[in-house]
């Protein structure tokens, strides 16, 4: 019975909240958002010192947002992802990219097989956030890098969410092209998603014996102020990054 819950909202998550609508309207939003976030994963993969020829897992790869930034830069790509929808976006967007559909929780690779792992806005949509860090650790080799982004609620007043939402509504309509009923998908959601902070992450790695942890707050804290006050977000984002022990 529990199996076949999980299964459902899984399902949920892939067809209802992903589907082919907001796989689109997720590729729009991409094309407008601050350059200052494109340019932080640009430099991080750099900075990890990864082998040119080696192979990347973007885990959740979405539209292919990270996949493209890593191609650019002579990387061999594996894009994972529940979503089919999502996944036909990013065949058009980074058509060199090796996409496979599948669960972060249950990564279809073999035991340390990829150089480098990134990841974003993943870990806050699955009901076992600690089964794909498990996983993630697992598929890491030796001396391996993983960079994964996520985001905490940010302690907002109830008059500022309720003046947010009311903008991100409109905005859903100009930039989305779609009225904002996915909100209503998480009312399903909501109460089998475990939203883990960064402290719970880091705990977990640590759990799993990774020592090198480091986190990254605020990566678009930088982004102009018009894009600030026109795209609400009750979420503060973060990049945990570490390195698996050789």
């Amino acid at each position: 019975m529990k199996n076949e819950k999980e299964s459902n909202v899984k399902k949920i998550m892939a067809e209802e909240r992903w589907n082919k609508r907001n796989a689109r309207a997720y590729e729009r939003y991409i094309k407008i958002a601050p350059k200052k976030e494109e340019e932080f994963w640009e430099n991080a993969i750099v900075n990890s010192s990864t082998n040119k020829n080696a192979f990347v897992l973007d885990l959740g790869t979405g539209t292919g947002f990270l996949a493209r930034i890593l191609l650019k830069q002579g990387f061999k790509v594996i894009g994972l992802d529940l979503s089919k929808d999502m996944l036909d976006v990013a065949r058009r967007k980074a058509p060199n990219a090796f996409l496979v559909r599948g669960d972060a929780e249950n990564i279809p690779l073999k035991d340390s097989s990829v150089d480098l792992i990134v990841s974003r806005w993943v870990l806050w949509t699955l009901l076992h956030p600690w089964k794909a860090l498990e996983e993630v650790v697992r598929v890491l080799k030796p001396n391996g890098c993983a960079m994964l982004c996520d985001g905490e609620s940010k302690n907002i007043s109830k008059p500022a969410v309720i003046l947010g939402r009311i903008r991100s509504f409109f905005m859903d309509i100009l930039i989305g092209w779609r009225l904002p009923t996915w909100r209503r998908v998480y009312k399903k959601l909501n109460p089998h998603l475990q939203r883990w902070n960064h402290e719970q992450i880091s705990e977990k790695l640590r759990e799993l014996g990774v020592e090198d942890i480091k986190v990254v707050h605020n990566i678009n804290k930088r982004s102009s102020l018009l894009y600030n006050l026109l795209f609400y977000s009750e979420w503060e984002q973060f990049v945990v990054i570490f390195s698996k022990r050789g």
